[in-house]
């Protein structure tokens, strides 16, 4: 009897935004020994047999300074200011342009720096079992990424207006969607008060 190969996956790590309501990229604040998007370029890189794609855009010189001597592939989106759909969109574009054939894609933000490697190992096993299936992270608060998302759905990502997250195709797919808890541990790092809280509370991890 033969297994069945895994499915292939990419990883898009979408860093684009302009942090406005911190003040100064939060890509680039310090998280332990490394920065927020150090931290995140980390932990995907750990996940093997996948490829990392990482979306900068604002701040892009800055950004890219920090994180250009990791073994992934960065891409600039220079329409960052429509919106996170417009970044999502630029790598869809990418990926499908890649010489390999991705059945799915991971797709996750910077700024959620308290959900570990063992979250990220338990989506890509969920999705390994299932690989037709959207396979995303139950926060609490919502269903969204991180999420692997099918190749089947890369059309429907390509066509995510303005401000449209993964969370829209995740919605509009809801009966296709297996979850992976992660209350308590997706927090979102939007303001200093959040930076400087999380930091505070995770001095001795």
């Amino acid at each position: 009897m033969s297994l069945l190969p895994k499915p292939k996956i990419a990883q898009l790590i979408l860093a684009a935004g302009s942090s406005s309501r911190m003040g100064e990229p939060k890509q680039v604040l310090p998280w332990h020994s490394t920065t927020l998007i150090g931290h995140a370029i980390h932990r995907a890189l750990l996940i093997k047999e996948t490829s990392v794609y990482v979306v900068l855009g604002a701040h892009y010189d800055v950004v890219y300074k920090e994180i250009c001597h990791f073994p992934v592939t960065i891409l600039k989106n220079a329409e960052w200011q429509s919106g996170m759909g417009s970044t999502i969109r630029s790598g869809i574009k990418a990926i499908q342009q890649d010489k390999l054939s991705y059945d799915g894609v991971l797709i996750s933000l910077v700024d959620q720096p308290l959900l570990d490697i063992t979250h990220f190992n338990s989506l890509v096993t969920q999705y390994n079992k299932e690989p037709d299936t959207i396979i995303a992270t139950d926060l609490g608060s919502g269903i969204g990424v991180p999420a692997i998302i099918p190749s089947k759905y890369f059309n429907e990502l390509l066509q995510l207006q303005v401000d449209f997250g993964a969370r829209y195709i995740i919605k509009k797919h809801i009966d296709e969607v297996k979850t992976i808890s992660a209350i308590g541990k997706g927090v979102d790092i939007d303001t200093i008060a959040q930076y400087n809280d999380i930091i505070r509370s995770n001095s001795s991890s």
